[in-house]
């Protein structure tokens, strides 16, 4: 009673998942199986929380009680849904959720299928379709992404490098990344079979994600969720290409300029009360913002300021 059942009364297998079977969630003695076997992993190997793959094919209301259940054996329990629905954070069942329509999104500005307007819309449109905790899972790459799709070399080609960064300064975005990425290694994994990584030498690419990761645990106003700061935006002369904002909260800001086109453009705006000096943040070195900008800058450029 366990399982969903197939015409031949075998376990049912879900498209083309061999190596699963479906869960009879009309059973409450399946809620708390899973519920017991995720608590063991809580009580006697102290995980942090759980990746919950699919998480959407599952009964939202097995999440809010089993959640709930497990957050009074570990508070501080983390939860990240592999899916967006809205109705994952209702009652707060997840931290985190994967932020599949802006990483397609991003593809889709790498290869010049859409405008970064678009992407700044999206911003936009996802605080107010989520509560103000949630957390988006931000990534250039995943398991999936990578096996089925290519690397994110092969998907945003000279794009990718900034859209890196934007993974990492985009509000409410958590960063993920992925094996290889801190080597730069291009390379789609088998899925399914063993596929190492022939060495994990130190390079230039393990310097900018470490930079990157400094970035973000330097600077509060960088925080997925809630704790970090809102984006405020600094209009430009070219906002089909150029992003311009700022997140800010207890005395930290972050000033991102973000060239996110295959084009030169001549960037041109007025900075307002963010004028000022900062640091920057990929060379370490002083930046002077002045009140009104004017500057060339080259395709997939961009610039990130702290204070």
């Amino acid at each position: 009673s366990w399982y969903e059942r197939d015409a031949a009364g075998r376990p049912a297998v879900p498209w083309d998942w061999s190596d699963t079977a479906k869960l009879n969630y009309a059973d409450r003695d399946v809620w708390r199986a899973q519920a017991d076997a995720m608590e063991f992993w809580l009580t006697q190997h102290d995980v942090d929380g759980f990746r919950c793959d699919m998480a959407m094919l599952v009964p939202i209301e097995f999440w809010n009680e089993t959640s709930l259940r497990l957050r009074r054996v570990k508070p501080d329990l983390f939860m990240l849904a592999e899916a967006e629905e809205r109705n994952l954070f209702e009652e707060g069942a997840f931290d985190a959720c994967y932020a599949w329509r802006m990483h397609h999104l991003m593809n889709d500005v790498a290869r010049q299928r859409t405008r970064v307007t678009a992407l700044r819309d999206y911003i936009y449109a996802d605080r107010d379709d989520y509560p103000d905790s949630a957390m988006r899972l931000a990534f250039t790459s995943n398991h999936d992404e990578n096996s089925w799709n290519g690397s994110e070399f092969s998907r945003l080609g000279d794009a990718r490098e900034i859209m890196a960064v934007f993974t990492f300064v985009v509000p409410r975005g958590l960063p993920l990344i992925y094996t290889g990425q801190e080597i730069g290694y291009d390379h789609s994994f088998a899925f399914f079979d063993r596929d190492p990584i022939p060495s994990y030498a130190s390079n230039a690419f393990t310097e900018f994600y470490r930079r990157l990761t400094a970035l973000r645990h330097g600077n509060p106003a960088l925080a997925a969720g809630e704790r970090g700061g809102a984006m405020v935006e600094i209009r430009n002369n070219a906002e089909d290409c150029l992003m311009t904002f700022v997140r800010e909260t207890g005395g930290n800001r972050v000033v991102a300029v973000m060239n996110l086109s295959p084009y030169a453009i001549h960037a041109d705006y007025y900075t307002g009360i963010y004028a000022g000096m900062y640091t920057d943040a990929m060379t370490g070195e002083p930046f002077e913002l002045r009140g009104r900008v004017e500057e060339d800058m080259a395709p997939w450029s961009y610039r990130i300021l702290t204070r």
